[in-house]
This record gives C-alpha cells, structure tokens and sequence, in this order.
C-alpha cells in the first residue's frame, strides 16, 4: 500500500485512539487497517480510485458506536467530511454496510462495502484462533478497560 496516501490519517488521533476501540472482538484499528488492504487490492478490479477507496476504509467505522448497524455509516461519512475528506471518500463510506444500509453508488462505494465484509470475516477468524491461545481474552480485556464506551 502506498502510504504517502494515507500518512496522514494514520497520524490523525482520531485513526490512532481507534488502537484502544473494541470492534468485532479485536482492535477496532486492526479491523480498518485490514479493510485498507482489501480495498487496495480490489479497487483496481473493481475500476475506483484507489486512493479514495482506501480513505473511506480508514475511516469507515469512527464513531461506529454512536450509530445502529444500518445508521454508522451516515456517522462516519460526517466525521471524515469534517476531518477534510472530500464527497467521494464519504459517498463511500455511507453505504458500507450494504445488504444492511443504503446501496453503494459509487465504485469506491462497492469496494468498500465488499472490503469490509471480507475483514469482518478475517476479525473473527483472528478472534476465534486466538481463543485457543488465550490471546483473543486478553486483548478483549484490555480494549473493554482503555475502551470509552466500555469504561
């Protein structure tokens, strides 16, 4: 992945706190990060732009928790337009959630969706290999006591 595209969003402290978020059993950065990767690799098979799609991924899932599983994504879409990021990268993001939430209507908008899904099946694949070793409860632990929403 290229990162003079997403440099600064990996030094924004909104993307850094996420390190302590729970989301889908693991830290909430890892599942955006995995996103980030998938949506780098299907992005020029599905015919986005690259850059954006990986954007949205960044950002896809800050301020999840304010929201329903049908609702984040007009959630997070607002934060990155706050944060500067352009229409695209939160067209994107509104409709990541799909069968769920809104239809993509962009390009970006697809690869997200089908990216997301894709590392929210590697989170639990993550989270139940660590059950065998105790790892998955630790880190649990620890993200539900540095975790806001849980404190």
């Amino acid at each position: 992945m290229d990162c003079a595209d997403i440099d600064d969003l990996l030094a924004h402290p909104r993307v850094i706190e996420t390190r302590e978020h729970l989301h889908h059993s693991v830290p909430k950065h890892d599942h955006m990060m995995r996103v980030a990767r998938f949506a780098y690799y299907l992005a020029p098979m599905l015919g986005a732009n690259r850059r954006i799609a990986i954007r949205a991924a960044i950002l896809h899932d800050l301020d999840s928790r304010l929201g329903t599983l049908t609702t984040h994504g007009a959630i997070a879409a607002r934060v990155a337009a706050e944060m500067g990021e352009p229409e695209e990268v939160s067209r994107a993001i509104i409709s990541h959630m799909y069968p769920f939430g809104p239809r993509p209507t962009t390009r970006e908008g697809w690869v997200l969706a089908v990216a997301d899904k894709i590392a929210s099946l590697s989170d639990l694949t993550v989270f139940v290999g660590g059950l065998f070793t105790g790892h998955s409860l630790q880190v649990r632990r620890r993200l539900c006591a540095t975790d806001p929403f849980y404190a």
